[in-house]
């Protein structure tokens, strides 16, 4: 049950978002990374640094706020504009009817789902 549920505010700006998700076992004792994909509807902006904690963000790098009905969840990738960015914190907006989230760039080549 939701304390004030505003997640309708988002529909407005809402688009379709690759979200994907790594997984590590291992296999004949050696590690296997297999990576899954979904789609779900977020709306992405730029992030503002200023208002991140500033002991651990690297101004070198990019960062995205992201907010969403459904889950997202901390190491998760977020693919937007042909790059990749991991999940690093998450808002306790849940009962509000929303998921919120900051992620940042991983700057490495684009990860591709296991087929």
């Amino acid at each position: 049950m939701s304390i004030l549920d505003v997640s309708d505010t988002l529909t407005e700006w809402e688009r379709p978002t690759v979200i994907k998700t790594v997984t590590e076992t291992t296999e004949d004792f050696q590690p296997v990374e297999t990576v899954t994909s979904r789609t779900q509807n977020c709306v992405i902006q730029v992030a503002e640094k200023e208002k991140l904690n500033p002991a651990t963000i690297d101004w070198s790098l990019e960062y995205l706020m992201i907010h969403s009905k459904s889950d997202i969840d901390i190491d998760e990738l977020i693919e937007y504009e042909g790059m990749d960015y991991i999940v690093i914190e998450r808002g306790p907006w849940r009962g509000y009817g929303y998921t919120e989230v900051v992620a940042v760039e991983t700057k490495r080549p684009l990860v591709t789902v296991t087929p």
